[in-house]
């Protein structure tokens, strides 16, 4: 399998759910737990390559260093003076979603997403448009997201189509708050209901 992780919508749309869970606490505590999300995605199966698409700054380099032990190859991409990403992480990703298809289209096995955006459908682009070309390659498909966020086209296809695991199930075991609430790296998912892959 592989997975392709759009770092900033996951992180962003977790914190508008940690809002909603445990909005007395300060958004600035909000953290995923890098280590539990990647095995909730890999659900003990072998993960061919892994790529991580996030922006820099922030956060620190040994935030990066860490994701990188994990095994996943990480991809930053510079940030404007207003905050903006100057290149587009989406695309980035989906650029590599489309040449794995490609590159093992006589084997083909399944590409995993973790995003929650569908935008550029009507113009033949985005995660939407680039999973279907990719399901009519032969390629079994997965969609990682955040119930709320997660645009409803792409949800509604992962779910007639593959697979659509809504992160809010798991939001205590994939989340943290740097000094409150505290998941340690490396402990074990957790999930509020049983993943079925």
């Amino acid at each position: 399998m592989f997975i392709f992780w759009d770092n900033s919508n996951i992180h962003i749309s977790g914190l508008e759910v940690m809002k909603i869970r445990e909005p007395e606490q300060p958004h600035e505590l909000f953290r995923t737990n890098f280590n539990n999300l990647f095995d909730l995605v890999r659900n003990n199966r072998k993960v061919d390559a892994a790529y991580l698409s996030g922006s820099i700054p922030p956060p620190s380099n040994q935030l990066w260093d860490h994701i990188k032990s994990l095994g996943i190859n990480v991809q930053l991409l510079n940030r404007t003076a207003d905050g903006l990403e100057q290149e587009s992480v989406d695309m980035s990703l989906q650029t590599m979603m489309l040449r794995t298809a490609v590159d093992c289209i006589s084997a083909p096995s399944t590409i995993a997403v973790l995003t929650g955006d569908g935008a550029g459908k009507q113009l033949g682009e985005g995660f939407l448009s680039d999973l279907k070309r990719i399901k009519s390659l032969g390629w079994e498909i997965e969609v990682y997201s955040w119930e709320n966020s997660c645009n409803r086209y792409l949800k509604s296809y992962a779910e007639e189509n593959g697979k659509f695991v809504a992160l809010d199930d798991y939001y205590d075991s994939i989340t943290f708050l740097k000094e409150d609430r505290y998941n340690p790296t490396g402990a074990q998912v957790r999930p509020s209901t049983p993943l079925k892959l």
